[in-house]
């Protein structure tokens, strides 16, 4: 596999995505959401980036986020190693948990960022998994919508956080 290099520029969002090794649907299973949502709340505190949006879809996830003091590369790389651990104790896994690269793809300006947003809130809606976007649990659309309460909060661009 070819080497990619990543050329981050300090202050843009990203739009993530990526996928279950084998494209297995391990996130059928909430426990197995869970596991990622709190390992997004630990290292968006603890590494200190903004997460403006995420969808936890069967075998991949879709994150909007923009890093503070370190990488998307160093985010990716700590959300992988443990949460794949975690869901090999919780659900008995066993081998690769996530596919080894992700795909990242800078936001540059306003639209772009709604374009995004939109883009992983629909993402259930597209694969016949909910008829409305704020129906379903693991996703920001909740935070957004104030109609029921999200699994996670959300940050806004102005730096606030909206959800419980």
């Amino acid at each position: 596999m070819p080497q990619f290099r990543r050329y981050p520029v300090p202050g843009h969002c990203y739009l993530i995505a990526t996928t279950v090794h084998g494209r297995r649907p391990l996130f059928r299973d909430p426990r197995s959401c869970q596991i990622v949502i709190d390992n997004l709340r630990f290292y968006r505190d603890r590494m200190r980036f903004q997460l403006h949006g995420y969808v936890i879809m069967p075998e991949h996830l879709h994150l909007l986020i923009t890093p503070g003091l370190t990488t998307i590369s160093d985010i990716m790389r700590n959300l992988k190693s443990f949460t794949s651990k975690q869901i090999r104790e919780t659900l008995g896994e066993s081998g690769p948990i996530w596919q080894r690269r992700f795909y990242d793809r800078a936001i540059r300006g306003e639209e772009q960022f709604i374009a995004a947003l939109n883009y992983i809130h629909l993402n259930p809606v597209k694969s016949g998994l909910v008829s409305f976007p704020e129906d379903y649990v693991f996703s920001s659309c909740r935070a957004y919508a104030q109609s029921r309460t999200p699994p996670l909060e959300i940050d806004l661009v102005d730096g606030s956080r909206l959800g419980p």
